[in-house]
């Protein structure tokens, strides 16, 4: 692998579907741009058949910046996958303009779908949301023939109003008539 890597090529591993495991490798950057570009599959050329692979597992360096590895997995275009899909809030709820704070409890949600129609994300419209009301695994707007695997009652997002801590008044200590010296000697 790592001779592979000091070429600009980056080592993968394809497996699935009752077929042994294969070893390839594609050149760094290629990978890089679609990963960018939030890719969820590589079509990938083996023995002049190209084919789509679901992108299992990246691999980054220790420093979390460069991909090491891919694992790749064989998919059917007409099976049904699970994958894991990032949610980015849209807009500024009327809650936070009458004082609340929004709260994003969960960053991603896992779905269900084709191949072929896994959304890059979800983009949730939050500016309905006022203070006290939350946004549900339910209430995510979910492309036609995804569906949401994660708990439908599970909470992504709620409007919550600030609590001001409360101040603690140090207790006044009423000191004796005069306080008394230490005896000299």
């Amino acid at each position: 692998s790592r001779a592979i890597r000091k070429t600009g090529r980056l080592p993968a591993v394809i497996y699935g579907h009752g077929e042994p495991p294969e070893s390839v490798s594609f050149e760094r950057h290629e990978v890089e741009v679609a990963l960018a570009h939030g890719a969820r599959t590589l079509q990938v050329d083996l023995n002049g058949t190209v084919l789509p692979y679901l992108i299992k597992e990246v691999q980054d360096d220790h420093l979390q910046k460069l991909p090491i590895h891919v694992d790749l997995a064989r998919v059917d275009l007409t099976e049904r996958v699970r994958v894991r899909v990032g949610i980015e809030l849209r807009g500024v709820p009327k809650g936070v303009k009458e004082g609340g704070v929004l709260e994003q409890y969960m960053a991603d949600v896992e779905i269900e779908c084709v191949v072929t129609d896994i959304p890059d994300t979800l983009h949730p419209l939050v500016t309905n949301l006022a203070l006290g009301d939350s946004l549900f695994v339910k209430d995510l707007p979910l492309p036609p023939g995804v569906t949401a695997i994660t708990d439908p009652d599970d909470r992504v997002a709620a409007v919550r109003q600030l609590v001001e801590a409360p101040v603690k008044e140090e207790p006044v200590v009423e000191s004796e008539e005069k306080t008394k010296e230490p005896e000299r000697i």
